[in-house]
Parts: C-alpha cells; sequence; structure tokens
C-alpha cells in the first residue's frame, strides 16, 4: 500500500504507523487536497494550535477564517481521511498578482507522506489560474521540514529582503 494509501486511512490503536523516510515522490491517489469548506474551520483551527512550527496567531479565528474562504476557498486546501477528519490544510490568499501563503500543517501522525507537498501543488496551480504572479510565504528559522517543501515546488529565499509584520 502507498504511503499516501496509508497517510488517509484512520489510525489504529492496534498498529503501528507506517513511517516513510524520504526522499518520496508525488503521492498517489487517494491522497487529494480539496478545497476548504467553512464546516472544516475548527478541525483546521485545532491542527494550526497543535504546531508550533505553523506561528498560529489566536486572532485567526473561526469567524476571520470564514471570511476568509468567501473569496480564498480555492487557494485553501485540505486533506480528509474518508472519515472526513482534516490531517492537513494550507491557507492562502491574493491581493491582484500577489499572493501568500500563511499557513500549512499536517497532523503529526500523517507527516512525511506527501500531503503538504498535495496541497502546497494544488494551491500553486489555484494561484496560476487567478493570474498571480509571485507567492510570498515565511518559514520560521529552522524549520528544515517546510524549507525542504517550498524550496521542493520552487520557493527560492528573497535575498536582501527582511520580513516585518504587525499586529493591529
Amino acid at each position: 500500500m502507498s504511503a499516501a494509501a496509508l497517510a488517509l486511512q484512520e489510525p489504529q490503536p492496534h498498529v503501528q504507523p507506517h513511517v516513510l523516510v524520504g526522499p518520496y515522490g508525488p503521492p498517489a491517489q487517494p491522497a487529494a487536497s480539496a478545497d476548504m469548506a467553512v464546516a472544516d474551520i475548527p478541525q483546521v483551527v485545532e491542527l494550526l494550535r497543535g504546531a508550533p512550527q505553523a506561528a498560529y496567531c489566536e486572532w485567526e479565528d473561526e469567524t476571520l477564517l470564514a471570511a476568509h474562504l468567501a473569496h480564498s476557498a480555492d487557494l485553501c486546501r485540505v486533506v480528509r481521511l474518508p472519515s472526513g477528519r482534516v490531517v492537513a490544510a494550507l491557507i492562502a490568499g491574493s491581493f491582484g498578482v500577489r499572493g501568500s501563503i500563511s499557513h500549512a500543517v499536517v497532523d503529526p501522525g500523517h507527516r512525511r507522506m506527501g500531503l503538504a507537498r498535495v496541497m502546497a501543488v494544488d494551491t500553486l496551480a489555484a494561484f496560476r489560474r487567478r493570474g498571480v504572479n509571485r507567492i510570498f510565504l515565511a518559514v520560521l528559522d529552522g524549520n528544515e521540514a517546510a524549507t525542504a517543501l517550498w524550496t521542493g515546488v520552487g520557493f527560492r529565499p528573497a535575498l536582501g529582503e527582511r520580513t516585518f509584520e504587525c499586529d493591529l
């Protein structure tokens, strides 16, 4: 059974989880991402809260994310188990010809199976359909898994730039 197929099975308490050691190729079906739905938001927030590397801010609550999905559901992706449980999520948006990816997170029990890559590739395709020409994202220092993911789908460090942010 492929790693992607294993990723989408419900965990069995008596079965050792499958661990895939990279490098690995693109996941086979049924690992597919879907547009994020409003009904997914509570599970997405739970995933983000449990992942310090996602740099989730508490003001990114269910109301804010639901409003965001009203215009960006095609850019925001999830991977669901057959039961409907969300095990991976990516949040992105665009303004004109520029886009940004703010979060990508995978449940710890489903990592290293290519799920983040599936979401990233699908989100980049959605950006292209919108005519977006440049996409920005930030990776926390030391997050080698995220660095490998994003460079693997075409991102490069913006040399000579610093990122600034301000919570209002």
